[in-house]
């Protein structure tokens, strides 16, 4: 582990030790929160120092294979074993689940499933629709007591590097009223409700994350999918749910290795990447119209992403503009384009002729990806996407941060930290028969770790057939 996520895991257990009285309904309200939502860029810098845990003293996390386990003698003493439910019905979260309409219709049906969400609908995609706005109840009472007692042990821990850090106390105050609601929501929806099987597609939110807790109290299996590829472990791991739904090798490695026992880990895939195999090619005619491309050019699709060292970003992508072989649609993120970063890439469109920028947020990535001949990209899920698509892909590892991502490391040497090696890569790539042999060999290898599942829908659907059956295993 990097400092800064060594000093994360113990922040973590320190928090959790330090409010583990705050509870409602029996439940931990330290456990409920986004925990890494809560550090802001004062504290998270404090955390990138060695000398930082010397001023925890409850820290319960040393090692990353104590990570999960930690979690676990939380959530232990509330949690039933795991009961099957013949008559029960399978009820799949619509928050983050990323199903498209057309795989929840083809393997879920309205004999065994319903659908959970904020809609008053009685019907969504086929399915029977359960609104949780109905299952709201006045929880305001004890949510201001938990906020006065919370604010209370903050008060008497002056001097903490966190508990006396006003952005974090104020976020997870501001949380409770939330976190009480949602618990209360929860519990009275289960006790009306059929449910034999629960679907989740994060366990971030904090819907989403009750869902899967308080069905481990009722002994109600659930699954959580894994909502993209693993780069902030923070976002993944403590797992809450009685199983997960990965990628591939690479993910039921990460986890192991983070504590989690193997048999609660699933290689399902995930539904959004199954219309990549099916997906029509369509003429490039109008494609090469709209972003006025060169048919004897190398079309590339740079996809772009927050935090990048903007030297070598600059350096990237002045050495491909200026390659006679390449013209360049540069696709920034969703993040870029919201907080209306491009600056960087429109100045590129202004001086070269053969960039063009997509600025329309509404752009269909997949699309980009199918009319380009190939994708550089960050470290990103649109590189997986890219490969899946079976187009060359090159990955700059451009990326600020205080630890080290290795997912797309398999990828050598088409992954590159430095421009000019990228650059060089790219050109022998569309210049080398033997070279495109060699990346195959490659990209395959990589697949196989990373996926393989072509069809993660039905996948599922079989994997919560199993579960409802007492019979997890695929």
């Amino acid at each position: 582990m990097s400092i800064y996520l060594s000093n994360y895991w113990s922040l973590y257990s320190e928090f959790i030790h330090a409010a583990q009285e705050l509870k409602y309904r029996n439940i931990p309200l330290a456990l409920m929160t986004n925990f890494y939502q809560q550090i802001n860029d004062e504290l998270r810098s404090e955390m990138g120092s060695s000398d930082f845990k010397l001023k925890l003293e409850h820290s319960g996390i040393h090692e990353q294979d104590q990570i999960q386990p930690f979690f676990e003698t939380m959530v232990a003493p509330l949690y039933q074993a795991v009961k099957s439910n013949l008559k029960g019905k399978i009820l799949i979260n619509l928050d983050y689940i990323r199903m498209s309409e057309q795989t929840i219709s083809e393997h879920f049906s309205g004999d065994s499933a319903m659908i959970l969400s904020r809609s008053r609908a009685d019907e969504l995609f086929g399915i029977p629709n359960v609104c949780s706005l109905g299952y709201k109840q006045d929880t305001k009472a004890a949510a201001e007591e938990l906020v006065q007692r919370a604010a209370d042990l903050f008060a008497k821990a002056e001097g903490h590097p966190a508990f006396s850090n006003e952005f974090f106390t104020q976020t997870f105050l501001s949380r409770i009223p939330t976190i009480v609601d949602t618990i209360e929501m929860v519990f009275n929806l289960y006790n009306d409700l059929p449910v034999a099987a629960v679907m989740v597609g994060t366990t971030e939110d904090v819907a989403s994350r009750t869902l899967a807790v308080v069905a481990g109290i009722k002994g109600i299996p659930s699954v959580c999918l894994q909502h993209g590829i693993l780069m902030g472990e923070e976002a993944f791991i403590p797992v809450f749910s009685s199983h997960v739904g990965i990628y591939g090798q690479y993910e039921h490695d990460w986890y192991t290795r983070r504590g989690l026992e193997a048999e609660r880990i699933v290689i399902t895939g995930h539904p959004r990447y199954d219309d990549i195999f099916t997906a029509q090619h369509t003429p490039k005619d109008s494609f090469r119209e709209t972003y006025q491309l060169d048919p004897h050019k190398v079309t590339l699709l740079i996809a772009t992403g927050p935090t990048l060292d903007e030297y070598k970003i600059r350096t990237l992508l002045t050495q491909l503009a200026s390659h006679p072989q390449f013209q360049l649609i540069i696709k920034p993120h969703p993040w870029e384009l919201s907080k209306k970063l491009i600056s960087l890439y429109t100045e590129y469109e202004e001086e070269y002729n053969n960039v063009h920028v997509v600025t329309d947020r509404k752009a269909d990535t997949r699309e980009l990806i199918m009319k380009s001949d190939a994708v550089v990209a960050t470290l990103s899920t649109v590189a997986l996407e890219g490969l899946l698509f079976d187009k060359p892909v090159f990955v700059y590892k451009f990326i600020q941060a205080n630890r080290e991502y290795d997912y797309y490391d398999a990828l050598d040497p088409y992954i590159q930290k430095e421009p000019a090696d990228l650059t060089r890569m790219v050109a022998h790539y569309f210049s080398s028969n033997k070279e495109k042999v060699n990346y195959k060999a490659v990209k395959d290898k990589f697949l196989q770790q990373s996926y393989q599942i072509e069809q993660s829908g039905r996948r599922l659907a079989e994997l919560m057939d199993r579960l409802i059956q007492g019979r997890p295993k695929l």
